[in-house]
């Protein structure tokens, strides 16, 4: 006759019911896709009033910003909970950025956010706010490593972007790992970031300076 010990039944059926939900509302990935295709800008506009789409070339795998130009390549398409992940490489000195969550007509750092992309071992920004340094959430949340190389090299960067969570890794290196909700503080904008949007554009910038993206890949959070 098989005997069972009362507490631990209890234990069990309390450890079910807690994971079975947790299990339930588990997000999967999707696959992930190319927002570049290698030829024209299918799948992509400019956004902001200095934007030039002239400014962007299209150079096999890599798609450059090559004109004086500022504001943003953004996609078309809106993206709330998802893992984007890319290379850059910027001249000395550069300047730029990757806008998320962004709504259309508007701008990353101010109504969205922008990851900044900065070389930071360029002596003009040796007095840099530390929340405008690369990696950073930009006027928000400073990185917490400097893995990037020198300038004239790619870079890796990794976004995950989950409900209030963020994560941001540079070179496989995280440099930001924040709960959103918990930043109630002021920065660029009216808005902090915890009434920031959940959803809304990705963004690749051009600050005046040229810059190249490569291997422009997101997949979504179901």
């Amino acid at each position: 006759m098989l005997t069972v010990n009362r507490t631990s039944l209890v234990a069990a059926l309390i450890f079910a019911a807690i994971t079975i939900p947790v299990i339930a509302i588990g997000r999967k990935p999707g696959p992930w896709v190319n927002l570049y295709n290698g030829k024209d800008l299918t799948g992509w506009h400019t956004e902001g009033s200095g934007a030039k789409i002239s400014a962007w070339q299209p150079e096999g795998d890599t798609l450059s910003c090559k004109g004086k130009s500022i504001g943003y390549l953004s996609t078309d398409k809106e993206y709330g909970d998802f893992e984007l992940k890319l290379e850059y490489k910027s001249p000395k000195g550069a300047n730029s950025g990757v806008g998320i969550r962004t709504p259309p007509g508007k701008w990353p750092s101010t109504d969205g956010m922008e990851i900044q992309i900065l070389d930071d071992q360029d002596p003009n920004f040796k007095d840099a706010n530390p929340n405008t340094l690369n990696g950073a959430i930009y006027s928000f949340v400073q990185p917490k490593e400097h893995p990037a190389k020198r300038a004239g090299a790619w870079n890796s960067m990794r976004i995950l972007c989950k409900g209030p969570d963020i994560d941001i890794w540079i070179n496989n290196v995280e440099v930001i790992h924040e709960n959103l909700d918990l930043h109630e503080e002021k920065g660029k904008g009216n808005l902090p970031l915890a009434k920031r949007p959940r959803s809304g554009l990705i963004g690749l910038q051009c600050h005046y300076d040229p810059i190249d993206f490569r291997r422009i890949e997101v997949r979504e959070l179901k």
